[in-house]
């Protein structure tokens, strides 16, 4: 799964700067962040001002719909690290 194609292609056309800063997600291994600053999305693991983490099970089960985020994080799955209000804006941004 190609993580940072499928946010960018998500993301396109919508104002990223309405997250108030950036979001990093790291799944497994791959790393995609979004600044919602510059408008960037990137591979680049630098600091966010909130850091989401989970497998790449449960990031398939999100980007496909059939689980929740909320469910995600409620179960211990999804964590989040930083700025929570950013967390919750994000999926406006890449559902």
């Amino acid at each position: 799964m190609d993580l940072v194609a499928i946010v960018k292609e998500r993301a396109e056309g919508k104002d990223l700067s309405v997250l108030g800063g950036s979001v990093k997600f790291v799944v497994d291994e791959n790393v995609v962040l979004i600044d919602g600053n510059t408008g960037e999305i990137s591979s680049e693991d630098n600091e966010a001002t909130c850091t989401i983490s989970t497998d790449a099970d449960t990031m398939q089960s999100i980007m496909d719909g059939s689980s929740s985020p909320q469910a995600a994080f409620m179960t211990g799955k999804l964590k989040v690290a930083g700025d929570m209000s950013i967390a919750l804006k994000v999926q406006s941004v890449i559902s």
